[in-house]
């Protein structure tokens, strides 16, 4: 059916661009020297036509006769994105039927141009060292994941809906907030944060431990965090120190802005630049209280070392908690087999060998919730490394979807009190003025898993309030006794008449 509906659409470019082309065959590297990238021109001959358009669609199915060169593969990835798919037969085919004027998406090498004032501009990140990540950072973060999903999974917005939480992205976030928390609303982030570590050593382990994350290979893994300060000294304040840290160790973006329309927007493009376009909007408006937002995005792209090949994908029945539905599934066989007390699983690498996707089946006597209800920090880490090598054959349907959730009650739940109270939370090392506490905590996340590999994004967005200036009580002015009065000519501000009243126009008695 794929290569019927291939073959459709190319038929239908050869007659609206007036002629067919009769594919040509595509050349080895050895044959042509190095030439310039022209984007969609994958056999090389200076021409885009239906041979290139065969040619992509060849490659996408997984034609192993099909003899195509490095610099082809470049010059057919014509929307950049690391794949040559049939998103880029897409674009080759309005190309040939003369629907688009030109080929190749220029790549975007530099952020959106935001309104709002750059506050980095004059602060120069220190080098630090950080830390590497050993068994006390490793076992905090795996009580992080469990609890961060234990309490989303419980929550209300989540029941009978597909669940992604980011417990990366939700820590980055939340750890740049403690680095400006005191008191008890301190104590207890870092207690959540980090069991036992305080936001020192977290900075540290964060610091290494992201670095590292982002320089794997075979992986395309993006983190950004910023703040956005509202552009009112009345209300808050943001000791240069709090500037100082959030940049040596989360590399933070700061920016004062008016809080208004053209803040939204820019939020908005902000998020969507570091999540690759896939969580394209964060707010529709903000609140009149809010006067900082810390964010934090994380983008992750990844092809399978071993993608699914199309005979490997096929229609079967999955049975949801609620009914029986058709999906597509991909069938395969690893060498990474995961086992505990009532689950078995299967670990699938990704290309470059640094990540890997985990997948998790509870026996059939255990359902999903019993199984995250009975989960520990310990249970997990037992599991994950419970990793044999042996053979197992797998089926993994392919999905996508969206999840976002409102983090306040459940990070309560979690012993993070104080930061939400207006009475009791203590960010004065954020706001020098104090009176600021956590309004809201929002996370939203994106995932596709299909025969190629994964695409998964993470937003967390915090959005700190304060206690907005009190108006100026009304003036007033009760003409209650005698009183002067003029009528003046505005053009000059000069009276044409002047007077005063000591017996304004009494009552009569009836």
């Amino acid at each position: 059916m794929k290569h019927a509906r291939l073959l459709s659409a190319m038929l239908a470019a050869c007659m609206l661009a007036g002629s067919c082309i009769a594919p040509a065959a595509v050349s080895a590297d050895d044959d042509y020297p190095e030439v310039p990238i022209r984007y969609g021109d994958v056999n090389l001959d200076s021409n885009v036509d239906v041979a290139d358009a065969v040619a992509v669609a060849r490659y996408y199915n997984m034609d192993w006769d099909l003899r195509l060169t490095d610099q082809g593969k470049i010059q057919g990835d014509v929307n950049r994105d690391g794949n040559l798919d049939d998103a880029d037969l897409r674009q080759i085919l309005l190309y040939i039927a003369r629907q688009v004027e030109e080929l190749g998406v220029p790549e975007l090498t530099s952020e959106p141009n935001y309104q709002a004032m750059n506050l980095m501009e004059n602060v120069t990140a220190e080098i630090v060292s950080g830390k590497e990540a050993d068994e006390a950072f490793i076992d905090s973060q795996l009580k992080l994941t469990v609890d961060l999903f234990k309490g989303a999974a419980k929550d209300e917005q989540s029941e009978g809906k597909d669940l992604l939480v980011s417990p990366l992205s939700v820590s980055q976030a939340l750890a740049m907030a403690a680095n400006g928390a005191n008191g008890t609303t301190k104590e207890e982030m870092e207690k959540l944060l980090g069991d036992t570590l305080d936001i020192d050593a977290l900075n540290q382990y964060y610091y290494r431990y992201t670095k590292k994350l982002t320089q794997a290979s075979g992986a395309d893994v993006h983190l950004a965090n910023s703040l956005w300060i509202r552009d009112n000294e009345a209300v808050i304040q943001v000791p240069e120190q709090f500037l100082q840290t959030t940049a040596d160790y989360y590399g933070a973006d700061a920016f004062k802005a008016p809080f208004d329309d053209s803040t939204v927007k820019d939020v908005n493009d902000w998020v969507s630049y570091h999540t690759h376009e896939m969580i394209p909007s964060l707010l529709d408006q903000i609140n009149p209280n809010w006067i900082m937002i810390l964010i934090n995005a994380l983008a992750f792209e990844a092809e399978w070392a071993d993608p699914y090949n199309e005979y490997n994908v096929s229609d079967g029945k999955f049975h949801a908690y609620d009914r029986d539905l058709t999906a597509e599934m991909m069938y395969g066989e690893e060498y990474t087999y995961l086992e505990d007390l009532t689950a078995t699983g299967f670990m699938k690498s990704y290309k470059g060998g640094e990540y890997s996707f985990a997948a998790i089946l509870p026996d059939e006597s255990v359902t999903v919730s019993d199984y995250i209800d009975s989960m520990t920090a310990d249970s997990l880490k037992k599991l994950l490394n419970s990793k044999q090598n042996t053979k197992v054959e797998t089926m993994l349907p392919k999905f996508k979807y969206e999840y976002s959730l409102t983090m306040n009650e459940m990070l309560k739940a979690l012993g993070m009190k104080a930061a939400f109270s207006p009475d009791s939370a203590d960010f004065t090392g954020l706001n020098s003025l104090g009176n600021t506490w956590i309004d809201t905590v929002l996370h939203k996340t994106f995932i596709q898993v299909d025969d190629r590999g994964t695409k998964a994004a993470a937003v967390t967005a915090i959005f700190a309030a304060g206690c907005a200036i009190e108006p100026e009580p009304p003036k007033r002015v009760y003409l209650d006794r005698p009183f002067i009065y003029m009528i003046v000519d505005n053009s000059t501000n000069l009276p044409i008449f002047i007077g005063y009243v000591l017996h304004p126009t009494e009552v009569e008695a009836e």
